[in-house]
């Protein structure tokens, strides 16, 4: 693989696998982004790292201390857009191979009495994902039904939602609360008339997302809506 020079002295080699992290947070100029993603194309160890480090955008958000000054890295959306806009067929099909194996996989694992499956309830469009743990959650004066499903990882982890039963119109969230009290924000959707698990729309909503905690740390998931009703509680 050949090694390419920036980001440093004139004529100095530099490592392009060092930079996947500054390529997450939007830092590189635009001539090292460029020069980084056609790197990224054919490298299969820095496209195993971004799929890591995909997950810490919106839990820096979440972390990030009130008031500091540091300039904000741009969105996940962007930081996609521009790598679906640059990053060879190669590396396209390569991705594709790779939830391929992933599916396959998860065919596999379901059987298992540990293993939670969170998937879509559309038969046209149905995504599954595994996850480590598994909770449920039912509140009866709301009639609200919850499943997380939540995985480790070495920033926080993983969160998967699947919710049943809510009636709209709403704007929801769910928030993870800390054992010692402390509180963050998964993820935001809206909820149409119809609801979700209802009987004018029976499919759940699924929602995947992530938390700066680690399993552990977690007491709870809180769905609340935007006026400040907790619709369900689940306890982990």
């Amino acid at each position: 693989m050949t090694v390419y020079g920036y980001g440093s002295g004139a004529g100095t080699p530099h490592d392009p696998h060092v930079d996947v992290g500054a390529y997450v947070l939007g830092v590189l100029d635009d001539a090292d982004m460029a020069r980084f993603e056609q790197h990224l194309a054919i490298c299969h160890q820095c496209g195993q790292q971004l799929d890591e480090l995909s997950g810490l955008v919106p839990v820096l958000a979440e972390l990030a201390p009130a008031g500091a000054g540091a300039p904000v890295p741009p969105s996940g959306d962007k930081v996609l857009g521009r790598l679906l806009g640059k990053v060879s067929d190669e590396r396209k099909t390569r991705a594709r191979r790779r939830m391929f194996a992933l599916a396959a996989s998860v065919a596999l694992i379901v059987a298992a009495p540990t293993v939670a499956v969170l998937a879509s309830g559309g038969s046209d469009d149905v995504q599954a994902r595994v996850y480590a743990e598994q909770f449920k959650g039912t509140d009866n004066s709301t009639g609200v039904k919850a499943t997380v499903g939540v995985n480790e990882k070495k920033w926080g982890s993983e969160v998967g939602l699947t919710l049943a039963g809510v009636q709209g119109p709403l704007t929801c969230r769910l928030v993870v609360v800390g054992k010692d009290g402390s509180q963050q924000t998964v993820g935001t959707w809206s909820v149409p008339t119809a609801g979700y698990g209802t009987s004018d729309q029976p499919n759940p909503l699924t929602l995947d997302g992530s938390a700066g905690m680690q399993p552990d740390d977690i007491s709870r998931f809180d769905v609340v809506t935007s006026q400040g009703q907790r619709l369900v509680s689940v306890t982990t």
